[in-house]
């Protein structure tokens, strides 16, 4: 099966500030000041300054947010101590893979960011599995997950359908590089 946490730096909390440490501030302009005092005038409509005649608001970030460096660290440390609590045991030598056993049998997780794979034997166990993402990651939204002999992962098509085998392909990357390179040979020959 594989799955996609939805907003999962979202659902990740920034680490509490320590004495001395900066705290993580976010400069909003523009249109979006406004709609954040027509939301809640409350919270935000005395902290609207003016800056070269531009509204400005500053707030702090107590949310992972995609696109900050530190975000997937975070999202990484938070979901690596949710499977760890669940049983799992991360691989020494790639930190992104996580096994246990469940009914006699070896539960692998591999994903990247919030882009999972998992497999066992047992269907229940990656229904349990399942199960238990959207319990702990799908208060936002669902967590969408694929099953079946065919998965789309990391840009990657999985075929599953020869038993004891795998395809993996890459048409849609071999397409965008093979027009990648007709247009900067067009470029060049312009």
């Amino acid at each position: 099966m594989t799955s996609d946490v939805p907003n999962a730096f979202i659902q990740t909390q920034m680490p509490e500030r320590k004495e001395g440490e900066d705290r993580v501030i976010m400069k909003i302009t523009g249109v979006l000041v406004d709609l954040l005092v027509e939301l809640d005038p409350h919270t935000y409509k005395d902290f609207v300054v003016f800056e070269n005649g531009k509204k400005v608001v500053y707030v702090t970030v107590l949310k992972a947010i995609y696109g900050m460096l530190q975000a997937a660290l975070l999202w990484y440390l938070k979901f690596r101590k949710d499977l760890e609590g669940i049983g799992f045991n991360f691989n020494e030598y790639d930190p992104c893979i996580a096994n246990r056993m469940r009914v006699r049998k070896q539960h692998t997780v591999r994903f990247h960011v919030d882009d999972i794979m998992a497999s066992h034997v047992d269907s229940r166990v990656n229904d349990k599995f399942d199960n238990w993402l959207n319990r702990k990651y799908g208060s936002i939204g669902e967590v969408k997950t694929t099953r079946g002999k065919i998965h789309e992962y990391l840009g990657m098509t999985f075929d599953f359908t020869c038993k004891g085998k795998v395809k993996i392909r890459m048409d849609d990357y071999a397409v965008y590089a093979h027009c990648a390179r007709v247009t900067a040979t067009l470029r060049t020959d312009d």
